[in-house]
């Protein structure tokens, strides 16, 4: 997709020391420009890449065995063809995928629009294919589900709030604000300035300097510490229901908690954090050649476990011939465990309204107590991104025939508690009935023996049953060729004529009969579960 979000991540931490100031400035120091280069932060590609642009990816994978895999081998030589678009105009991204694995073809589409995330069904039987089965527990709803599932989230729109900046080739202020009290934190000795290039260079002694003055730095500036925090993560907090400024307080509170670090108690941490190579360098000319080297190492105390972590990224350019490359590597080795080792490489070119990009990655593991091989994976990537100013998509527009909201299926922060066992009397809950949500007058509950108990009505009659009252206190439901009379506050019924026995009697809430989910599993074989705040009945 256009929006390469490792790239971008990379790029935008690296890029952001590389605005050129002018050389008139009055005996700027190394470290004032790079300040100077994130305050006045420029992307340095088109901004219609952000704005209205399609891009066409391929995903091959090369690679795919060992232990952990046994029952997902068919998966080497899948190839994932990826047409993305993007209208910001219109807040929407649309990604239509094409996939063939062993012959196996899926087609959908994934839609991105203001808040809400649409997916066409066969996204989950492909994911079946990859074996991630989210309805392994109730495999009828997908089948007898509607065209579009959804679900919303607010923290969706942050999206496109960055969409704006990056439009104005902007790093968004909450990024900026971030990078600025890092590289605030890190002392001037470790900047330098030549004719030609700025250059930032840290050895174990500054990374220790800089972890002590960070948190120097929290420590006397705790307001603007708990500020970019909370920032950071506005839309968690606004879904979840908390006031930023509360939260801002309680930061703040716990800063002035935090004990003292010494300059000791750093050394003895950092030596377990071996700093092999921590470089930038950027020319001053526009357009001159920019590189950053990151190599870091990790022990244990006890030597048992170790690994490292590299990253390197080079380009040369202006917005209308940016090329580049970076890779991430990095291995992880436990004596008595698993080893670990990954890359990924990518080349890159940005030019007027146009940018390419190539990408390999590699991952293997093995045993290193038997010596068994875990993983073997290998993939490449190749994708072409256009600009497209003419560019409208359309997201679909949804109701209640084509489309089942599934937020519900999603833990979201806020739910707190669990519904099985239920831990209360009775929980209000929401129904589903065959992907459907039920608006009913009143809202079913779980009892204190752990059985759920809906309103008949509005249930049977969208399962297609007819329901009718007969006074005093008889329910007749008809379900095809099956009669059921259910009596109010009894718990006995008949279907077909043969007596039986409720779990909960039948009662009446607000001139609304409720019936235990019970009686609907056994008479009508419907599937009865608990998700997530919700009864999900499925036939």
């Amino acid at each position: 997709m256009f929006k390469k979000t490792l790239l971008n991540v990379l790029l935008s931490l690296f890029l952001c020391f590389s605005l050129v100031l002018s050389t008139n400035a009055a005996q700027p120091t190394g470290k004032d420009l790079v300040v100077a280069g994130i305050k006045n932060f420029d992307m340095g590609i088109d901004k219609g890449f952000y704005e209205k642009s399609q891009d066409v990816t391929s995903i091959k994978i090369t690679e795919f065995e060992g232990s952990v895999t046994k029952e997902l081998s068919h998966l080497k030589g899948a190839s994932i063809d990826l047409l993305s678009q993007l209208d910001a105009t219109n807040n929407v991204i649309k990604v239509s995928y094409t996939t063939n694995i062993e012959g196996n073809k899926h087609n959908g589409d994934i839609y991105l629009k203001d808040d809400k995330v649409i997916l066409t069904k066969d996204i989950f039987f492909l994911l079946k294919e990859f074996g991630l089965d989210a309805f392994k527990d109730n495999p009828n709803f997908l089948n007898q589900s509607p065209e579009y599932l959804y679900l919303s989230n607010e923290q969706f729109k942050s999206i496109w709030e960055q969409m704006l900046s990056y439009q104005n080739r902007q790093l968004p202020d909450e990024y900026k604000d971030l990078l600025l009290f890092l590289v605030e934190a890190i002392p001037e000795q470790y900047f330098s300035l030549s004719t030609s290039k700025v250059t930032l260079e840290l050895d174990q002694n500054g990374f220790e300097d800089v972890i002590y003055n960070l948190l120097v730095k929290i420590k006397t500036e705790k307001e603007r510490a708990a500020e970019i925090v909370v920032n950071l993560n506005k839309y968690n907090y606004e879904q979840m229901g908390i006031n930023p400024e509360q939260i801002k307080q309680d930061i703040i509170t716990g800063i002035d908690s935090m004990p003292v670090i010494s300059r000791e108690q750093i050394k003895l941490f950092s030596s377990f954090v071996e700093v092999n190579d921590f470089i930038y360098e950027a020319a001053l000319l526009p357009g001159g050649p920019k590189n950053f080297n990151l190599d870091l190492g990790f022990k244990s105390p006890d030597g048992s476990v170790g690994g490292q972590l590299a990253v390197v990224i080079d380009n040369v350019g202006i917005k209308d011939n940016l090329e580049g490359t970076y890779s991430i590597s990095g291995n992880f080795n436990a004596l008595n465990g698993p080893q670990f080792n990954f890359s990924l490489n990518c080349l890159y070119n940005y030019g007027v309204e146009t940018a390419y990009a190539d990408t390999t990655v590699k991952a293997t593991a093995k045993d290193n107590t038997t010596g068994e091989l875990l993983l073997n994976f290998g993939a490449t990537a190749d994708s072409t991104t256009k600009v497209d100013r003419n560019l409208v998509v359309n997201a679909p527009e949804l109701n209640t025939a084509n489309s089942t909201d599934i937020t519900y299926l999603i833990p979201g922060p806020e739910q707190v508690q669990e519904m099985t066992p239920p831990i209360a009397e009775e929980i209000g809950l929401i129904v589903v009935v065959n992907g459907h949500i039920i608006e009913t007058d009143v809202k079913p509950t779980i009892k204190d023996n752990e059985q759920s108990i809906v309103p008949a009505r509005a249930v049977l009659e969208a399962m297609g049953c007819e329901v009718q009252w007969y006074a005093p206190n008889e329910v007749h439901i008809t379900a095809g060729d099956k009669t059921i009379l259910v009596f109010i506050n009894e718990s006995n019924y008949k279907a077909n004529g043969l007596e039986k026995t409720l779990s909960v009697p039948a009662y009446l809430e607000t001139d609304r009969t409720m019936i235990p989910s019970s009686l609907i599993n056994e008479e009508l074989g419907a599937v009865i579960e608990l998700v997530n705040g919700a009864v999900v009945i499925t036939k």
